[in-house]
């Protein structure tokens, strides 16, 4: 079987079977960051990895500041997906032959600006050459209180499912330029925690899907509730659905008890001016992923999203 047919995430199942799970383990393969103990006390550690490439995350004409922003940027966020801050990162970076020193600085620059915006220490990391276009791979080690770490799985029936910010916007410049929302999910564990989120990098119907798989239980949203700009609802449900559906958003995508929605959706905004929309409800029947259109009509969650090894719909760089 090619990994085409299998799918980037039957591809971690089949090789995560492979693996041992050592002790201190909290979570590990299949969240947004590994969660294990060795953290201060009443503290986790959490360890993000994440790789970009050119020609399938960014383009050879975007700078090198904006690639090596967006190589933290994507482990940031899922940081902030788990509840967590931010302390450690270490890089990998690799090159083809013939490129400029200074298209390397300013990958480090780019790192540098978003690391000092967080207090985060690049400790480390490795070069190497690379066959084709560059490649950054990125780990970031961070921390979360136990009492505030968010996984995947703990969605319950009645959670309002509510996403920070706007669906939406120029996908060549959000895709680069996004905000880590790591201060948004503090306050968001402020008043719960939430009892499940996820950063969304695949598109909001895939992401949603990985909560419910991963907490057994089904979801059933608006359109009229997506957060997406005017200009698109205007366009239509299509326009609505491919915007809302597409990757590399990284808003957060949380599930909140229906008194600390009320109470967050009022507080976000007032605190960081970054809108919190609900847009659905957690249900029992995990078979029930549902979108009710504008007529009230009910419909299965389109079929978008980021599939990597080209199964199911993809998405290239814009």
């Amino acid at each position: 079987m090619r990994i085409e047919e299998l799918g980037e995430f039957g591809l971690i199942g089949a090789l995560s079977r492979l693996l041992p799970s050592g002790e201190g383990v909290v979570k590990g393969i299949g969240d947004d960051a590994a969660v294990v103990g060795g953290g201060k006390r009443g503290r986790y550690l959490l360890i993000a990895a994440d790789s970009i490439a050119e020609g399938v995350h960014f383009r050879s004409r975007v700078s090198g500041r904006r690639v090596g922003r967006k190589a933290l940027a994507v482990n940031l966020s899922d940081i902030a997906a788990m509840g967590g801050v931010p302390l450690w990162a270490v890089v990998s970076l690799g090159l083809p032959a013939g490129r400029s020193v200074e298209y390397c600085r300013e990958i480090y620059r780019g790192l540098a600006e978003l690391s000092g915006e967080y207090s985060l220490s690049v400790v480390g990391g490795d070069t190497f050459r690379s066959p084709g276009g560059a490649m950054i791979s990125v780990t970031v080690v961070g921390e979360v209180e136990k009492s505030r770490c968010v996984l995947r799985s703990g969605a319950r029936p009645g959670d309002v499912i509510c996403v920070t910010g706007t669906l939406g916007g120029p996908p060549r410049e959000k895709h680069l330029n996004f905000t880590p929302r790591l201060r948004e999910a503090r306050l968001l564990g402020e008043f719960g925690p939430p009892t499940a989120m996820i950063d969304i990098s695949d598109g909001l119907f895939a992401d949603l899907a990985h909560i419910c798989r991963a907490s057994g239980v089904g979801a059933v949203i608006g359109e009229d509730s997506l957060p997406v700009p005017g200009p698109v609802r205007r366009r239509g449900t299509a326009a609505v659905l491919r915007t809302a559906g597409r990757g590399e958003e990284f808003e957060l995508l949380a599930c909140l008890p229906p008194l600390s929605a009320e109470v967050l959706c009022r507080e976000l905004p007032a605190e960081l001016t970054t809108p919190l929309t609900p847009i659905g409800r957690i249900v029992a029947d995990p078979s029930r992923l549902e979108l009710i259109d504008r007529r009230g009509a009910p419909r299965p969650f389109p079929d978008t999203g980021y599939r990597h090894f080209g199964v199911g719909p993809t998405q290239g760089i814009e």
